[in-house]
Formats: structure tokens, sequence, C-alpha cells
């Protein structure tokens, strides 16, 4: 029998790369003078308004990732058994509260370095649309697991960094971010436990 406080491996090192993406970003907006405190809405009707902008985008988000997860073209399949090995792999007995946990600092962490410092550094230097391209680019092979996956989060990647440059605003990113990574992480993690136990 295994023993159950060696089998969530993962979950440190997933939370160690998350935070550290987070505070890798706090670094290069003080080194760049980056202000990121301006992307993030006051509380109030501002902030709320973000909320559900990402709230609203993740929908169409999770039905994408519903009709993958249940299409039987090979391309996807394949995708689909990649993630799924990936998850066993990092995540075999995570909670909800860890998944939680990790798609939480996976939304800020990687909205903050991508699309606060990285699209915003890139346009300045360029123009806005070159940064959000070129930033859109590096999510997506970040994210290279494989062709499709490079494809779809190089896509996800527009549609953030597009929400950020034009609201001027992280927290619907980042909403979106967290959100969708959750709902995929349970999702594919309980699946996978759920297919185990019934061999």
């Amino acid at each position: 029998m295994s023993n159950p406080s060696a089998r969530t491996d993962g979950f440190p090192l997933a939370v160690t790369i998350e935070g550290a993406l987070a505070l890798l970003a706090v670094a290069l907006a003080w080194l760049f003078s980056v202000p990121l405190r301006d992307q993030i809405p006051p509380f109030g009707a501002s902030l709320a308004m973000a909320v559900a902008r990402g709230l609203v985008v993740t929908a169409p988000m999770l039905a994408v990732f519903w009709w993958l997860v249940h299409s039987d073209r090979p391309t996807f399949s394949e995708l689909r058994r990649q993630v799924q090995r990936l998850i066993g792999e990092m995540f075999p007995s995570a909670s909800v509260g860890q998944l939680a946990m990790v798609a939480v600092l996976a939304g800020v962490g990687e909205e903050l370095l991508f699309r606060g410092v990285l699209q915003t550094l890139i346009g300045r230097w360029t123009t806005p649309i070159v940064g959000l391209a070129i930033t859109s680019l590096l999510f997506g092979l970040a994210h290279a697991m494989s062709k499709v996956y490079f494809a779809l989060a190089t896509l996800i990647g527009l549609c953030f960094g597009w929400m950020t440059w034009y609201y001027n605003d992280l927290v619907g990113p980042m909403v979106a971010h967290g959100v969708y990574d959750f709902v995929a992480l349970v999702y594919l993690s309980r699946r996978r436990l759920s297919a185990v136990g019934r061999k």
C-alpha cells in the first residue's frame, strides 16, 4: 500500500513554481518601473465589474474544455491522455483545497508575469499589438505540451491579453485563469480517480 503523504509531491512543487512566478513578476515590475498597481481596480464597482468579466470569459473556455474532454477525435484524445497523465503524476490524491490553491496561484502568478509585466514591457518597447502577440506566443510556448495545447494556450493568452490591454485590468484575466484551472483540475483529477477505481 502506498504512503498517502507521499502521493501529493507535485503540490508543493506547483505552489513553489506558481508563487515564484508572482515574485518574479513583482521583481521585474520594480526593476523596469511597470505600474502593476494601476492594473488592479480599486475595491467597489470597478473591481466587481472586473471579476464579472473574468467569470463571463470563463464560460466559453469551459465549454471548449467540455467539448475537448468528450471529443473522440484522435488528436484531442491524445491531448486528454497527456493532461490526465500529468495531473495523475503531479496531483494523484490532492484535495479540492490544494487544487484551488494551485489554481489561484497560477491565475495570479502567471497573469502578473505574462500580462502584467511582459505584455506591458514588450508593448512599451514596440507597440501594444506586438506586445499582445508576442506575450501570447510566449504563454503558448510555456504550456506547449503538444501542438494542440500550444495553439489553445496561445488563443487563451490572446484573450487574456486583450482583456488586460482593453480594460487596463489584470483582475479579469486572473479570475478567468484561476476559475478555469480550478474546474479543469478538479474535473480531470476526479475523473482519473474514478477511472482508476473502476479498474
